[in-house]
């Protein structure tokens, strides 16, 4: 009796995982939703930081980084994909994209491309221990558009292997 239990007991638990999860958080009650899929193997956020702006600096080698300060003039949007870990031993195998980007607090409908991006200061960044290609980089190519609730954010490959290069998001 107790296998007959216990085999659809297997069964339910294995179909409540799942391989993908999206997050998104909540701005000022509105609750936002990630529409694109989540790349395989990884967890996918969204966050609309309120009273937040982006002072981009370059450090001693010319890399780019960015933090954050307070503005109650700006707010700053940043979505994250982070690999989830098989094996939570190994130190140096996480791997996460992120992109992030300021705009005026009163934004409204907007669109950006290619150059015009950088006006919103909007940088593309790699976490992991990969030479060479961990970082931030100023987006300079692509495409961000909000349109009545909807953004979406579409960038060439900036960095081999690029994961994130298509975003949908309903506001």
């Amino acid at each position: 009796m107790k296998k007959y239990i216990l085999l659809p007991l297997i069964g339910l638990v294995i179909a409540c995982c799942s391989t993908k999860t999206s997050k998104t958080m909540a701005n000022n009650s509105k609750k936002t939703k990630i529409e694109s899929p989540c790349p395989e193997e990884g967890i996918c956020s969204f966050e609309i930081l309120q009273n937040k702006s982006m002072n981009v600096k370059t450090d001693g080698i010319d890399k780019v980084y960015y933090e954050l300060e307070e503005n109650p003039d700006k707010v700053v949007f940043l979505y994250k994909y982070q690999k989830k870990i098989a094996d939570k031993t190994l130190q140096d195998a996480g791997y996460s994209e992120e992109i992030v980007f300021e705009m005026d607090k009163n934004y409204t409908d907007f669109s950006f491309s290619d150059k015009g991006i950088q006006s919103t200061k909007m940088l593309f960044g790699v976490f992991c221990y990969c030479k060479g290609k961990a970082g931030n980089y100023r987006v300079t190519k692509g495409n961000l558009v909000k349109k009545g609730p909807e953004l979406q954010i579409d960038l060439p490959p900036i960095v081999d292997n690029q994961i994130i290069t298509h975003i949908k998001i309903n506001l």
